[in-house]
């Protein structure tokens, strides 16, 4: 039996489309340490965001998932209604707090050791610790049928998704995002 291709992509804002930002400078850090692949749901206490609609002058088009960074996504209801399915699957969809907006937060709950850092084109700080990942090698066994994941390589790692989330997200005709393919089986 031959084995299906699997591909990774990581999201990418779109150009020209908005941003989702905490109001609080501090909610950045805390967004990067409490969106970290632990379940938060029974403690999570919603951050207060806005949405940038215009930068330098130039304004931003309406967004599925208005941008704050690959860590943390986050989905309009629309986008939630074509992927929650996958995304509950594989996380959980946290309120926010943003005037004028109906906006979850996606918090990925797998956290998969897929990473093969020896095939992998990895950068590293003095500790060892990753710096950066030039080129992505991943076990395909660790993430066959798996949607959204993170790995706990980096300390904040960017929400890893499956080529069926990047087709439906076409499909659907959902806006706002582009995806970059890190790593094929083939």
């Amino acid at each position: 039996m031959k084995e299906k291709k699997i591909s990774v992509y990581i999201p990418s804002l779109l150009d020209g489309y908005e941003f989702c930002h905490p109001i609080n400078q501090d909610d950045f850090e805390n967004i990067n340490v409490q969106v970290n692949g632990l379940p938060r749901v029974g403690s999570w206490k919603p951050i207060v965001m806005r949405i940038i609609r215009e930068d330098e002058g130039r304004k931003l088009l309406e967004s599925d998932s208005p941008w704050l960074g690959s860590h943390a996504l986050m989905f309009r209801s629309r986008a939630t209604d074509v992927l929650g399915p996958m995304m509950r699957d594989c996380g959980e969809l946290l309120p926010i707090a943003c005037n004028g907006a109906d906006i979850s937060l996606f918090n990925p709950t797998r956290v998969i050791d897929a990473l093969d850092e020896a095939a992998s084109s990895v950068l590293r700080f003095s500790d060892k610790q990753i710096m950066r990942i030039n080129r992505h090698v991943f076990r395909s066994d660790a993430i066959r049928d798996v949607h959204f994941f993170k790995i706990p390589n980096l300390r904040v790692s960017p929400t890893f998704v499956s080529e069926h989330v990047v087709e439906l997200w076409k499909t659907s005709g959902l806006r706002g995002l582009e995806f970059k393919q890190v790593w094929s089986s083939r």
